[in-house]
């Protein structure tokens, strides 16, 4: 097969040997799912004379981690940590039989194919964990995080660069000591590829209502005037919401949404008094990364962050969301003993914008992403000519794949 019927070539020029991947895909930045098959070949010309019990090619996934040294004042450097937590090697002699030995300046065609799989193999996770369930959440295959496919025009997936997740085809040449076997790399090359993979949407998760991460509900004392007179109280409540369900063979498109229901509550504090009218929302998608050089044991603590210990930190960024439809607020008035509170719902139905990559929700070894949805809504009390106030809930949302 000619090689430029493959679009994704990626090449590796040593100083023995020349290595050319070419992945078989219809995209320059191809996504791979679960079950999928990343099949392609190698073009290698050795420069001098090969073994091929001493090449390996394997699918592999590795977690990187640098973290800040918190034990003491000083300046000193990050502490770094490299985690391999997969490897599928290629049988070599199945793809080059009656092939013992390579020789030198003549170009071999090496056909890879791998299966991505569902789940890592049990001795991934071999530390202590507080219940089987998170053992099953470490041994579910990671997304890619900090995928970057090329220098320039790349897609941010709202990650730091402390912490990677990553997934390539490798190519190692190696040199034997004798009997021993394979001793030390003498070349090696990889290409890097995309894994999102699909994940099933949990029931919602337990939020204490106090955390760091979540505020499920929000209460605002209403006044105005110089001296600050009491107009009344404003609640605002939420609850998690459908996961937001990615296409994998289109991991950024705009169907990618979720719906949010918001209550609201306004109890004035004399009678008379009318509820605020509402003037914005806005929305954002708040991606959390939860990393270290030590394995969790459990989810990250949402209430005490003092609980994760010195070799552990967190990373958020966000993007703006923009509501599917125009917003409207209608109080209704509800007669209480001896007064009249009002309440309302907004419904609102956000998409995900296409300029960033969404890695769906997962807990690994090392690496968590999660993500919230927060809303703020601003209003202006009634008796005000300007100025406005605002009020904001945040809720978990899951990212699944399909």
């Amino acid at each position: 097969m000619p090689l430029v019927e493959y679009p994704n070539i990626h090449m590796c020029i040593m100083k023995f040997s020349n290595v050319e991947f070419a992945v078989n895909s219809s995209s320059n930045s191809p996504t791979f799912k679960t079950h999928d098959i990343i099949d392609g070949e190698i073009v290698f010309t050795p420069h001098q004379e090969t073994d091929i019990e001493d090449i390996s090619i394997t699918f592999q996934g590795m977690t990187r981690i640098e973290a800040a040294n918190m034990s003491t004042h000083l300046p000193l450097p990050f502490n770094r940590l490299q985690k391999p937590f997969l490897s599928m090697e290629l049988p070599m002699y199945d793809y080059l039989r009656g092939t013992k030995t390579l020789k030198p300046d003549k170009r071999y065609r090496i056909p890879f194919k791998f299966v991505v799989p569902n789940e890592l193999p049990i001795h991934a996770c071999h530390h202590q964990c507080a219940n089987h369930q998170i053992q099953q959440e470490h041994l579910l295959l990671p997304a890619s995080l900090s995928y970057r496919a090329t220098k320039s025009h790349e897609i941010h997936d709202m990650s730091p660069e402390m912490a990677e997740v990553i997934y390539s085809i490798n190519f190692v040449l190696w040199q034997r000591d004798g009997k021993a076997g394979r001793s030390k790399k003498i070349q090696e090359c990889t290409h890097p590829v995309q894994i999102l993979p699909t994940r099933d949407e949990n029931p919602p998760i337990f939020v204490p209502r106090k955390n760091k991460f979540y505020k499920l509900l929000a209460e605002k004392s209403l006044s105005t005037g110089i001296l600050r007179n009491a107009r009344g109280k404003l609640t605002a409540c939420s609850a998690q919401p459908p996961a937001i369900q990615l296409q994998i063979l289109q991991p950024t498109n705009t169907d990618a949404s979720t719906s949010l229901n918001i209550t609201l509550q306004f109890d004035p504090s004399h009678l008379g008094q009318l509820p605020p009218s509402l003037l914005a929302v806005e929305f954002q998608l708040r991606a959390m990364t939860f990393f270290g050089l030590e394995s969790w044991q459990d989810y990250p603590d949402l209430i005490d962050v003092s609980t994760w210990g010195p070799r552990r930190e967190f990373w958020s960024d966000y993007v703006t969301l923009a509501p599917n439809k125009e917003i409207k607020l209608d109080w209704k008035s509800q007669e209480e003993v001896e007064h009249t509170i009002f309440t309302a719902s907004i419904e609102a139905s956000v998409s995900l914008p296409t300029y960033r990559r969404y890695p769906p929700t997962f807990h690994s070894c090392l690496v968590s992403r999660a993500y919230a949805l927060k809303a703020t809504l601003f209003y202006r009390v009634d008796g005000k000519s300007r100025g406005r106030s605002s009020i904001s809930v945040s809720v978990p949302v899951e990212i699944c794949a399909t």
